[in-house]
């Protein structure tokens, strides 16, 4: 009899044991995390001026193919908490603006080849294609030094058909990202240049 006991309790706690772990292990497979925006991604600059003004003059169609409206975080908004967190006023005079004359997320079908060996294989479904454009204006009173610093980005990638709207949520996020970095480079590498922009 004892034995018996013995042995229904160490069925019990195997059975316990292995749903724990596979519940833990189904959770972790089954959450991934959305990327978003790090501003530790991003060296902060001090710029020689006295205010930032982010202005948004990219006007969102609302009609697809665009769709950077049925999305958030959306570009502008990247752009903007970049802006905030990476272009940082540090002098006593000046202004510094930035522009944002387009901030897209294109999403497009992708056209599947009509055979039979194309209906068992994991094609491709969408296009994400994110653009950025802006337009940075420097003007420090001080020194009489104006500066006027434009940069575009572009970031695409495709998701399958098997993808979950998760996925495709990730996968809008991570190309965003993809485009800011790129924005980023080029305007940082446009601000390193410009004699007196930035404050050692």
């Amino acid at each position: 009899m004892t034995n018996g006991r013995e042995l229904m309790r160490f069925s019990i706690l195997t059975m316990l044991l292995c749903i724990f772990f596979s519940a833990c292990s189904q959770k972790i497979y089954d959450e991934p995390k959305i990327p978003t925006f790090q501003s530790s991604d991003f060296l902060p600059l001090s710029i020689n001026a006295r205010k930032l003004v982010v202005i948004q003059n990219w006007k969102m169609p609302g009609e697809e193919p665009f769709n950077e409206h049925l999305i958030m975080p959306n570009p502008s908004s990247v752009i903007t908490e970049w802006a905030s967190n990476t272009l940082l006023p540090a002098g006593s005079s000046g202004d510094l603006t930035l522009d944002i004359r387009r901030a897209s997320i294109i999403i497009t079908d992708i056209q599947q080849a009509d055979s039979i060996t194309g209906q068992f294989k994991d094609n491709q479904k969408s296009k994400i294609e994110v653009e950025m454009a802006g337009q940075i204006m420097w003007i420090q009173p001080v020194t009489a030094q104006t500066g006027f610093l434009d940069a575009r980005s572009k970031s695409s990638t495709t998701v399958s058909e098997s993808s979950s709207p998760l996925d495709f949520e990730i996968a809008v996020q991570e190309t965003i990202l993809s485009a800011l970095a790129g924005f980023d480079r080029k305007l940082r590498l446009e601000i390193e240049n410009l004699d007196g922009m930035i404050l050692q």
